[in-house]
């Protein structure tokens, strides 16, 4: 399931990321790795704010419809 569809407060495991090299490289430099886990904080119009390795990152919609959870 992409981690768009998942709703604040759900926590999962990355599984994988889907993308051009580039976009893979610069997700996992946010640290959005194959087998870490990921915590929605919150979500607003379609943008969401995710706990990946004791650090807060925003994300769009589009980049997070790419990892897989």
């Amino acid at each position: 399931m992409p981690l768009s569809m998942m709703r604040s407060g759900e926590k999962s495991t990355i599984k994988k990321i889907n993308g051009q090299d580039d976009t893979k490289r610069f997700l996992e430099s946010l640290g959005f790795i194959v087998g870490s886990t990921i915590t929605v904080v919150s979500e607003m119009g379609g943008n969401m704010i995710l706990n990946v390795k004791d650090t807060r990152v925003a994300l769009n919609k589009a980049m997070a419809t790419r990892i897989i959870v």
